[in-house]
């Protein structure tokens, strides 16, 4: 159920006059309104707070937190599109909202001369949770982001942060879901990540497939090369992984938590992307439907349903079941799982 003051600023906020260009075609950088509800109920913001928001987009978000803020509170939101950022304070100009600033930059710096905030919420996913930003918040402060979950391109989910009295984070929820890449600079394409693809390839339409995955390094790029070679010419549907009833979004996270070698995102071409195994001779993915795809020998294929049955035994767990845990680096910390909670809050 929503909560109430998100409902009441859904109700206050039209979604057409944010997300809906003249022509009346929908913004590109726009999420479903059922995706921002859920990232702002987690955040769970108050009158009189001071929001930053990473990826100003439509503007449809920034004006939701502005009513939920209200008169005494202010967002700061920022995008590296010049253009969506003029847009968003043209919209808010004409609506008379005045608490809401708008700029462009690099979500990873920050805006240190708007902080401290109490809240931050951004809507591109990164591979860490920049230390720039505990820097900014006070103690206490709520971080929601989405996440790489393992070392692969687009693992994704979605984790709640609190920032410490010591200065740095504690995780404490993960939930699936995922954004497109935080980038420094605007994305004009969305099939082939902008960057840390390991190898790439086309098929007989032009449509590209690609792979990241925890096995490749320098050494292995040949290897991985023909892989992807061979999964746009060979790759085929072989029945389903997962049954009726079973959540691939869950056994997804499964993936990412256990972060296993051979853990692979393979570009699909005109499919998108999926998760999977691979190794030099083989690969398999999991489809959003259920089915499984493969290319080349059997070993991975055999993998992915062993993952399976392993999920399935241990109750067939999704991201609230896992215990999210940070690792500090230089500039950070990255967010693992270490393990499954015996029961899961849904708060």
């Amino acid at each position: 159920m929503t909560d109430s003051r998100v409902r009441d600023a859904l109700a206050s906020v039209s979604e057409d006059y944010y997300t809906r260009a003249e022509d009346g075609g929908l913004i590109r950088q726009s999420s479903s309104v059922e995706a921002i509800t859920a990232m702002l109920e987690r955040l769970d913001v108050r009158p009189g707070m001071r929001v930053l928001e990473i990826g100003t987009g439509s503007g449809f978000s920034g004006a939701l937190l502005g009513e939920l803020v209200g008169e005494s509170g202010s967002v700061s939101s920022m995008d590296v599109i010049p253009d969506l950022v003029e847009r968003a304070k043209g919209l808010h100009s004409r609506r008379g909202v005045d608490n809401i600033r708008v700029v462009t930059g690099d979500g990873v710096a920050g805006m240190p001369e708007q902080a401290p905030y109490d809240r931050l919420v951004a809507w591109a996913a990164g591979d860490r949770l920049h230390r720039t930003w505990a820097d900014q918040c006070v103690p206490g402060a709520v971080l929601v982001v989405p996440i790489t979950l393992a070392p692969v391109l687009r693992a994704n989910a979605i984790v709640r942060a609190r920032r410490t009295r010591g200065g740095g984070l504690e995780a404490d929820r993960l939930w699936s879901g995922g954004y497109v890449e935080m980038y420094p600079e605007e994305l004009t394409q969305w099939l082939v990540p902008p960057s840390g693809v390991q190898a790439q390839a086309t098929d007989a339409e032009g449509n590209p497939w690609w792979i990241s995955g925890t096995w490749i390094d320098e050494g292995d790029r040949h290897v991985a090369q023909r892989l992807v070679e061979t999964l746009a010419s060979e790759a085929r549907v072989e029945g389903e992984l997962l049954g009726s009833g079973e959540s691939c979004e869950d056994f997804r996270i499964h993936l990412y938590a256990t972060a296993s070698a051979g853990l692979s995102m393979i570009g699909l071409g005109a499919r998108g992307w999926a998760p999977g195994h691979a190794t030099a001779e083989s690969a398999a993915v999991v489809l959003g439907d259920g089915g499984l795809l493969t290319a080349g020998g059997p070993e991975s294929a055999l993998e992915l349903k062993r993952r399976a049955e392993e999920w399935r035994s241990s109750g067939r767990p999704g991201a609230g079941s896992l215990i999210p845990t940070l690792e500090e680096v230089r500039d950070g910390w990255f967010v693992r799982s270490r393990g499954m909670r015996s029961s899961v809050a849904e708060a």
